[in-house]
């Protein structure tokens, strides 16, 4: 009952990424939202909800780009091998935390999909991605994963209030 919010959150999340986004680039660049908001929830909600909210937004993510099918699912799979670096506490700020991990994810992420591409044949100029698509969408994630982290951190929030006084 706890994620009925995560799936509509999530696909209206991929639906804006996917549609509306890319008509308003930021420097070039397309934010991952869905992948930022993952992170957050992660870092914000623990690596057990982790483990249903990141294949949703994989799936949600999948469903609605233009990848095939499965690829950002799969290229999700980094967002829960990075969230076990929340127990070790390296940093005395969650914010900060989620900030590397929404950088690190998304480095991640978007070489994972230039590694399906290249398996499906096609070429790459790995330099000129990296300068070109992945850095920059990595930091540009990362301008925007403020208001996202607020808006889990806020529900977060009030559902440990609530457990408090049941």
């Amino acid at each position: 009952m706890r994620y009925v919010l995560a799936i509509p959150l999530f696909w209206f999340t991929a639906l804006v990424q996917t549609s509306v986004m890319p008509a308003f680039p930021v420097f070039g660049v397309v934010p991952n939202l869905v992948l930022a908001l993952a992170v957050c929830w992660t870092v914000a909600c623990g690596q057990r909800e982790a483990m249903v909210i990141v294949p949703i937004a994989g799936l949600c993510l999948s469903l609605l780009g233009s990848q095939p099918v499965g690829v950002a699912l799969f290229a999700m799979v980094p967002v829960l091998l990075l969230s076990e670096l929340q127990a070790l506490r390296l940093t005395p700020s969650d914010f900060l935390l989620t900030v590397a991990l929404v950088f690190l994810s998304s480095l991640l992420y978007e070489t994972v999909l230039l590694v399906a591409l290249f398996a499906q044949g096609e070429t790459i100029g790995w330099l000129a991605a990296f300068l070109r698509v992945i850095l920059p969408t990595a930091i540009v994630s990362v301008l925007f994963t403020p208001p996202l982290y607020w808006l889990v951190w806020s529900r977060s929030q009030g559902l440990r209030r609530i457990r408090a006084y049941v």
